[in-house]
């Protein structure tokens, strides 16, 4: 094996092993502060979507059963103004503990002298980089947040100035770098209030303006 396939191979393997290695007892932290941006709107139609900006608190008992609040900021919303939204949520998120992983970013234990002198160190190197990437999947795949609640808000602006409610149900899938998670939380939304009020007049929105999709991307630290 070549000096350059060496140290490529090395330095994969330090990278996935120490993602791997940095396992926590998430059952420690009972909270988190979490941020996120990303996109919300109805896709296909001539509103089209809108960035959306958030900014939560969660709360987990040892189960995972816990709730989640914060505000949400849209700088347009259905193309009538800016809303601003304090969402509240029942939540659960699966809590994946293995005590088996080493915290040592090699892990010595799966080195086996007889195995190395018969066979050649690149299948090793190998071995450990696929070792590696496999925990990396099993953990995004493991962390899950189902999150269902109610948004009520305020729209307003120079053509809105009206309350509303939507109804909220989303799923979050993280990756684990030790007390902060990346998370990536597609949602859907629903308008409970029919209607917006547009100065001296209401305007009423059809059942499929009310349906919303939301696609965030966030970072939260466990506290």
């Amino acid at each position: 094996m070549s000096q350059k396939k060496f140290i490529i191979y090395a330095v994969l393997i330090l990278i996935c092993h120490s993602i791997s290695a940095q396992t926590i007892d998430p059952e420690r932290y009972h909270s988190d502060i979490e941020a996120g941006v990303g996109i919300q709107g109805i896709p296909n139609s001539h509103n089209g979507v809108d960035l959306r900006l958030d900014l939560s608190y969660g709360y987990f008992s040892y189960k995972g059963i816990g709730f989640r609040t914060g505000v949400t900021y849209t700088p347009e919303m259905l193309e009538i103004g800016k809303a601003v939204g304090v969402p509240v949520a029942f939540a659960w998120r699966t809590l994946r503990l293995d005590r088996s992983y080493s915290t040592d970013p090699i892990d010595y234990g799966n080195y086996d002298p007889d195995y190395m002198l018969h066979q050649d160190y690149s299948d090793y190197v190998k071995e450990q980089i696929a070792s590696g990437l496999l925990r990396f999947i099993t953990q995004i795949a493991s962390n899950i947040e189902i999150d269902a609640g109610v948004t009520p808000g305020y729209l307003f602006g120079k053509r809105a100035d009206s309350f509303y409610m939507t109804g909220d149900l989303g799923l979050k899938t993280s990756w684990r770098i030790w007390r902060f998670n990346l998370s990536i939380n597609p949602a859907m939304h629903y308008l409970l209030t029919d209607s917006v009020n547009m100065g001296t007049h209401k305007v009423r929105l059809s059942s499929f303006e009310r349906w919303q999709l939301s696609l965030s991307f966030s970072i939260n630290i466990m506290i």
